[in-house]
């Protein structure tokens, strides 16, 4: 039979992936952030626009652009937010899964060293639900390694391409995004290259 440890083990890994796998965890919560987030970046995609091309047209293109960006910018800066708060959540997360599957593998090296070939039935229907138990832990920690690393980069990412949009509107075009409204007088390095081939990036992590 189960020793004492092993049977909090598996109590424990299952609780653990319960609360991981539920349908309010934050792998649910950050696809639906994401699949908003990509939404606006199909609005505010600016691979269409020639930055710098000049002219009456084409400055009056760009112009909107950037009023665009900057109706859009406070929302934009929601998800962003609530990406960054779910990033948190899930390195916390991964970090619990990885402690408890460390505790867990110590209590299946512990059963499995006792263990005989010859045990009863119900002994060796109780070694497989371990190993089973064992292979969904792996399975959880590295997917919420995978969603931690992609959160990472989506976070990071859209930290400098709104950074840069920022600087380019208010630098090249006298638009706040922050408010929307006109401004004056301000300089520093407004990065467009960098900005559309990061933008690009960004819009390719969101897909």
């Amino acid at each position: 039979m189960y020793s004492v440890e092993m049977k909090n083990a598996v109590s424990s890994a299952q609780s653990c992936i319960d609360m991981c796998c539920g349908p309010q965890n934050v792998a649910v919560k950050t696809a639906e952030y994401i699949s908003a987030f990509a939404k606006y970046l199909d609005v505010l995609d600016p691979s269409g626009i020639d930055f710098t091309k000049t002219g009456f047209f084409a400055g009056i293109r760009i112009k909107k652009y950037w009023e665009l960006f900057a109706e859009h910018y406070s929302k934009v800066q929601t998800i962003t937010g609530e990406l960054k708060k779910n990033r948190l959540i899930a390195e916390n997360t991964l970090t619990t899964l990885k402690r408890e599957l460390g505790t867990y593998q110590t209590a299946l090296d512990s059963f499995m060293a006792g263990f005989s070939e010859n045990a009863d039935s119900e002994l060796l229907d109780q070694k497989m639900v371990a190993l089973n138990m064992k292979g969904i832990l792996e399975n959880t920690v590295a997917e919420y390694s995978a969603l931690t690393e992609r959160l990472s980069g989506i976070t990071t990412t859209a930290a400098d391409v709104f950074t840069n949009a920022v600087l380019i509107a208010r630098v090249n075009y006298q638009i706040n995004l922050t408010g929307g409204e006109q401004i004056s007088g301000v300089s520093g390095k407004a990065d467009i290259a960098g900005f559309r081939s990061g933008f690009s990036r960004l819009y390719s992590m969101c897909r």
